[in-house]
């Protein structure tokens, strides 16, 4: 059972990522899925920088760097200083940056409505028993993810 359990898992995943390139606009396709967080982040935040993406991401703050550095470079976010303070470095989306933005909410308004149609189907017994399985299994992954990032650090 377990065995077949990680077998519907790994299935579930790949149908996920099917979906999604079906669903998803060719202007999201040559973009990471970190970098698609970040857009989302700039897009979000009241106050994007490196620290409070990080923390909304939970990504250190070097790669959030590098993955800023990089859609800059393509022009879809820009850095800016407020006036007075020269200390922190904040983001905006730019023209392209918006349009990616916006591109990001309506395919992820699309897998909401998607999905919820299939969600009516179960009772809220059996959602809240999914729901239970899921958060334990995602801090277990959470978990994982702490420990080879911390193993990977120390090398």
């Amino acid at each position: 059972m377990k065995t077949e359990l990680l077998g519907q898992l790994s299935e579930f995943i790949e149908k996920q990522d099917i979906l999604i390139k079906l669903t998803e606009n060719e202007r999201l396709h040559s973009y990471r899925y970190s970098e698609v967080g970040v857009i989302i982040a700039v897009g979000e935040l009241e106050e994007p920088n490196v620290t409070e993406i990080s923390k909304a991401l939970k990504m250190t703050k070097g790669a959030v760097s590098k993955i800023a550095k990089r859609l800059a470079s393509k022009n879809v976010i820009k850095s800016y200083m407020r006036p007075g303070n020269n200390q922190k470095v904040y983001f905006a989306l730019t023209e392209k940056g918006e349009v990616l933005y916006a591109e990001h909410e309506k395919r992820h308004a699309m897998w909401i409505d998607r999905d919820m149609q299939f969600l009516k189907q179960f009772s809220d017994t059996d959602l809240e028993r999914f729901s239970f399985f899921m958060e334990k299994y995602n801090a277990y992954l959470e978990q994982k993810i702490e420990e080879i990032s911390k193993n990977n650090r120390e090398v």
